[in-house]
This record gives structure tokens, C-alpha cells and sequence, in this order.
């Protein structure tokens, strides 16, 4: 007896729709700690001495999410926060709050916030503006933050946002035909590629496989010398970059870059100009799915080009000339002074022996179809293309 199974797909569709957007919708952030920022500090009174118990919460200004912890000593550590501005707020009972604006967490960054709160009701509320440059306290390794504001205004050739490593000191451009860059003296090929805490990297070559369109990434950094632990493997530099992410708010951009013929001088030997046309365009968007909750962020980026191969004497590939083909006197000006292997019949008909130069041999500059091989003959007419003058 055949089963009816058209009822049951339905269900199955359903059912996998069902599974696949709650992983969607609960998915948690990887906890990857080169990926992430972080807060630490301590909380005082006006006398220096630590608060315990303090209630410290801090809060995604793009996003609205936001994290609360307990400084049970008077210290405190918020781990895992996304790259962004925040604002922090710190609740004690018998002192006035304490809120703080425009603090902003780079990729991998340890933010230092001391905060020194002051006797009064918690109604009260002291704000303090967060101090926007920080000396680096809290790692020793070397290196550069930069954001999307960089990469996109800096000019870039081709686009590619990794060429501003040589924004950094000790960074070179190397020619081993592998367009990476060489830091501090270590090898190309011993540069970190990550993309949002992800291994990039070519296994066999180790040189980068994915560079996103500039216009997705957030931000970068590089780290040069000192290297952390977390990173580890690679001797040379680490480019740790960002993808951008949805806001509660819409945003986004549509660009193309456009190149054409008339932009391009004249090539030295020719005298004209290559033809050229390139079109790379693409946009991006993000925005809130669940607000407060869940976003996304789309990226595209397409390039579409036409650029044919030069036509010149020195990009050229030399064929048989009709005369070459037909053995025609003059169509062989370069014979040479070499002498023959073996016996062959010269331009005027007589069959030399071997030995006799091919200057005498072909005298004129031609040589008899009857020295052909008739093999070679026959592929040479069938494969190789006949003279043509290119316009």
C-alpha cells in the first residue's frame, strides 16, 4: 500500500523553521576574548576607600543592552561587551548615583574606570564625562586601533583595507608575490588574519583567504610586538578586525567606484590608452529585528570589469608569416652560420651534405617545402594561427 507523505512534509518544514530561527533569536555571543571588550575599576569614596557592594550597570548606547554586576570588594570586571559607546551607571545606598557617558570599548580593549562616588541620597545623581584617551594599562602588547572612519576616508587602492598595516611602524611591503606585508622583520607569512575572533588564514600559504568589503568592517586592530597569549601562534602582526552590527536604529550606505578609459594616460611604447572599465559597487544595511534584543547587519559588495589583454609589440605573440609558411625566398633573414645535422636541399634545388652551413645552404632566405617535416607541417597549418594586424 503507498503512504500519502504529502501531509507530513508541511509539519517537517515547520518543525525545521521553527528550530532554525530559535537558534537565530537565542543564539548567545561567542565568548572569544580577542573579540570583545571589557570594563575593570574600582569603586571608592571620597576618602579613597573602597565601596563594597556597589551596583555597577553598563549599557550598549547603539543597542540598549546591557550588563549588571556586584562589586562585592569595591572592585569589579564586566567581561564580554561588544565594541561601542556605553554608559555606565553605579548604585550604593547612602550615595549618590554615579552615571557616565562616552565610554567606548575597541576591539580587545581593557577599559580602566575608576569611580569615586560621594555621600548623599541615591536620587542624587553625580554625572562625570568619561575621559575619551587612556594610556594602556592593563597589557603589554603594541599596536593600533583603526575605526571605520579611517578606512573609509583614507585612500585605499582597490579597496582592500589591509593595505593600512603600513599605517604602522616596522611594517613593509615585501616582493614575494604574495601582496602580504612583512612586520618587524618576521615573515609575510607569518601574519594573524581574524575576522570577528575567526581564523582566516590559508592553511597551506598562511596568508589571508577573506577580506569583507572596508564598508562592513567596524574596526581593526593591529598588534605588532608583545603579543598576547590568547592570540599566540604567529610571530608577526595580528589583524584582529570587526564586522560591523545592527543598532536599534537603521543605518547603513550604498556606494559604487567607477573607472573607465578616459581616466587611464597613455602607455609609453603605444601611444594610447589601454581600455579599461570597472564598476565596484555594493551597500550595506543593519538594523533592529527585536529592538533592544536582536539585530542584523547585511553587507554586498560586487566588482564587474572589462580589461582586455594589451595589443603591442611587446605583448604580442609572433606567428608564421605567409612567407615563412611557403618557404618563400627573403622570409628567413636570420639563418645563421650553424652547420646541418643532415643532408638538405638548398634554395637553388642542389641537396647539400651534412655539415654545409645554412647560410649557404639557404642563401636567399628560403627554404624548399621539401625540407618541411610533414608532420610538423600539419599541425603548424591546423593550430597555428595565421598573421593579423591588429587595429
Amino acid at each position: 500500500m503507498k503512504r500519502n507523505t504529502r501531509s507530513v512534509r508541511p509539519l517537517v518544514y515547520i518543525a525545521l523553521s521553527s528550530l532554525l530561527l530559535i537558534s537565530i533569536f537565542c543564539a548567545t555571543p561567542a565568548n572569544a576574548d580577542e573579540l570583545y571588550g571589557s570594563i575593570r575599576g574600582t569603586v571608592t569614596d571620597q576618602s579613597g576607600a573602597l565601596v563594597p557592594d556597589a551596583r555597577i550597570t553598563v549599557t550598549n548606547v547603539a543597542t540598549g543592552l546591557s550588563k549588571t554586576v556586584t562589586a562585592k570588594d569595591g572592585e569589579f570586571a564586566i567581561l564580554q561587551l561588544p565594541v561601542g559607546d556605553y554608559s555606565v551607571r553605579i548604585e550604593k545606598s547612602g550615595f549618590r548615583t554615579y552615571t557616565t557617558s562616552g565610554v567606548h570599548l575597541d576591539v580587545n580593549q581593557a577599559y580602566a574606570l575608576n569611580a569615586r562616588i560621594e555621600l548623599g541620597a541615591v536620587s542624587e545623581t553625580v554625572t562625570v564625562e568619561a575621559n575619551q584617551v587612556q594610556v594602556e594599562t592593563t597589557t603589554p602588547q603594541r599596536g593600533d586601533v583603526v575605526d571605520a572612519n579611517q578606512i573609509l576616508n583614507l585612500p585605499l587602492i582597490g579597496r582592500t583595507w589591509v593595505n593600512l598595516q603600513q599605517l604602522e611602524s616596522g611594517v613593509v611591503a615585501a616582493s614575494d608575490a604574495r601582496g602580504e606585508f612583512a612586520t618587524n622583520g618576521s615573515q609575510t607569512t607569518q601574519n594573524s588574519f581574524l575576522i570577528n575572533g575567526t581564523d582566516t588564514n590559508d592553511l597551506p600559504l598562511n596568508t589571508r583567504t577573506v577580506v569583507p568589503s572596508e564598508d562592513a568592517i567596524e574596526e581593526f586592530r593591529m598588534v605588532t610586538n608583545t603579543i598576547n597569549p590568547e592570540y599566540g601562534r604567529n610571530s608577526g602582526a595580528i589583524m584582529n578586525a570587526v564586522i560591523k552590527s545592527g543598532s536599534n536604529g537603521f543605518h547603513g550606505d550604498v556606494f559604487e567606484f567607477y573607472r573607465d578609459t578616459f581616466l587611464n594616460s597613455k602607455d609609453w611604447f603605444t601611444h594610447e590608452k589601454a581600455i579599461f572599465h570597472q564598476n565596484t559597487f555594493g551597500a550595506t544595511i543593519g538594523g533592529p529585528i527585536w529592538k533592544n534584543h536582536s539585530f542584523f547587519f547585511f553587507s554586498y559588495q560586487g566588482v564587474r570589469n572589462r580589461q582586455p589583454q594589451p595589443q603591442g609589440a611587446n605583448n604580442s605573440s609572433p606567428v608564421y608569416t605567409s612567407g615563412q609558411r611557403i618557404g618563400a625566398a627573403g622570409a628567413f633573414t636570420a639563418i645563421g652560420n650553424n652547420v646541418s645535422p643532415f643532408p638538405l636541399v638548398g634554395d637553388n634545388g642542389t641537396t647539400y651534405p651534412a655539415g654545409t652551413p645554412y647560410s649557404t645552404i639557404f642563401s636567399n632566405g628560403a627554404i624548399p617545402t621539401a625540407d618541411f617535416d610533414p608532420i610538423a607541417a600539419k599541425l603548424v597549418s591546423q593550430y597555428v594561427a595565421l598573421t593579423q594586424l591588429w587595429q
